[in-house]
């Protein structure tokens, strides 16, 4: 209502000027009977932050097609208001057009009235310049990134983004937001965006906004996801070459950043008669009551977004104690399959004789001459042999040495032997060399 007051009140003040300005006008059936642009203080903060531009247009003729255009240029950008309509003699069209500003600066006012049948310009009047202060804002555009410094695959990760246009907002002519860099299709205003399930990369996602009136803005974000690294550990043995029915157990120890409350856990266990047992989610794994033999162990630990990290190992275990109790004796299966143990280093040989020098003495000189005797009955009765025609399998296959490491020949006459980190070596008789046992 007040606006209205007001609107009428400036065509009151312009009626005076009529016959000035229908002087000027008298070539065109078209009449401008008054203007003005007038700066405005809206929110009453001292500061005139728009304009009102109010005009009376009339025509002398019987009818007329008239278009009007309101300008307001800051010198960056000008924008134009058309009001068109088709008037009848005796009617008016009062122009009550408001420009907001749209920055800090002068203004330059400017109205224009065609005859549209003819495209003829037949006014165009310099309203003035105004100083104003702006009191829309331009388009503006922002994203904000929650996540932690560094992303994983799978980690929780947000894009915030805002976009504002009041310009665009009050005259009209909001533009549309593009959006590049992301690996989904997203919507025009869709927010938050979801970036923990995108794939690993360096990403530049960068936003941009054009309105109508050509005004623009440019947002980039830039950021890097990582894959998630596998997880990270170790298994702790203890009661290692033991023998069966005492403690022993493996532990899953974690590493680095693995938290074992995250993952799962897998064991296979390969047992001396080729069984398969697998157990899940047990952090330490009770190998007490296991049976004597090497036992072939794989952990397995699998992350949420399906890493996985497996660790091998072989275990033994040593034929129990002859006073072992029934359970244990029970749990170490047929005795007639249990590996046989070699002494190493606790081994002491038993003399024949009374005492050991004179066994040694006495077992050295018999096979002098027995080896001599031999050497000569075969020499003569065979005579050379060329040595490509020699059987080198001829020879007796002996034990292998340990070298004090606890060993055990298993059921098909292989010997193994345990080194002290856990793992196993298997005697390669062909090579005569002890080779270290890999599955």
């Amino acid at each position: 209502m007040h606006k209205r007051m007001f609107t009428f009140l400036i065509v009151a003040m312009m009626l005076p000027m009529l016959s000035t300005v229908v002087s000027a006008q008298d070539e065109s059936h078209i009449v401008v009977a008054g203007s003005g642009a007038f700066a405005i203080d809206e929110n009453y903060d001292g500061d005139l932050d728009l304009v009102r531009v109010i005009a009376s247009i009339g025509t002398t003729a019987p009818t007329a097609m008239v278009a009007v255009e309101v300008i307001a240029d800051n010198g960056d950008m000008a924008i134009s208001f058309w009001n068109n309509t088709t008037l009848e003699s005796g009617e008016s069209l009062i122009i009550n057009t408001t420009i907001k500003a749209w920055a800090d600066g002068e203004y330059q006012m400017t109205l224009r009235v065609w005859d549209t049948e003819s495209g003829l310009l037949t006014h165009d009047e310099d309203l003035g310049i105004h100083e104003l202060v702006a009191s829309l804002t331009p388009p503006y555009l922002s994203m904000e990134l929650e996540a932690d410094e560094q992303i994983f695959t799978g980690d929780t990760c947000w894009i915030h983004r805002v976009s504002t246009d009041l310009v665009g907002a009050h005259y009209d002519v909001m533009g549309t937001v593009s959006i590049q860099g992301v690996p989904w299709l997203v919507g025009e205003y869709e927010t938050p965006l979801d970036c923990s399930r995108w794939p690993a990369g360096d990403y530049t996602v960068t936003e941009h906004y054009r309105n109508g009136l050509g005004m623009t803005a440019t947002e980039t974000l830039t950021f890097s996801i990582d894959v998630h690294p596998p997880p990270s550990f170790m298994v702790n043995q203890t009661g290692r070459a033991t023998e069966a029915g005492t403690p022993c157990d493996m532990e899953i120890v974690p590493t680095e950043d693995t938290a074992l409350e995250e993952v799962s856990i897998h064991w296979d266990i390969v047992d001396p008669g080729q069984d398969v047992t697998t157990y899940e989610d047990l952090e330490i794994l009770d190998c007490t009551m296991w049976s004597p033999g090497v036992h072939k162990v794989r952990a397995t630990l699998t992350s949420p977004q399906g890493r996985e990290t497996t660790q091998a190992l072989n275990l033994v275990r040593l034929p129990p104690a002859p006073n072992a109790s029934l359970d244990v004796l029970n749990a170490s299966g047929d005795s007639s399959l249990w590996p046989s143990i070699s002494q190493g280093d606790e081994y002491e040989p038993t003399p024949l004789f009374m005492n050991l020098p004179a066994t040694i003495s006495l077992v050295g000189a018999g096979g002098f001459v027995l080896a001599l005797l031999l050497g000569l009955f075969v020499g003569k009765r065979m005579g050379p042999e060329p040595e490509a025609e020699r059987d080198i399998w001829d020879t007796v296959d002996q034990a292998p040495d340990s070298e004090g490491l606890p060993s055990f020949v298993d059921e098909s006459g292989v010997h193994w032997r345990q080194q002290p980190d856990g793992s196993v070596d298997w005697w390669d008789a062909a090579e005569r060399r002890w080779e270290r046992f890999q599955e």
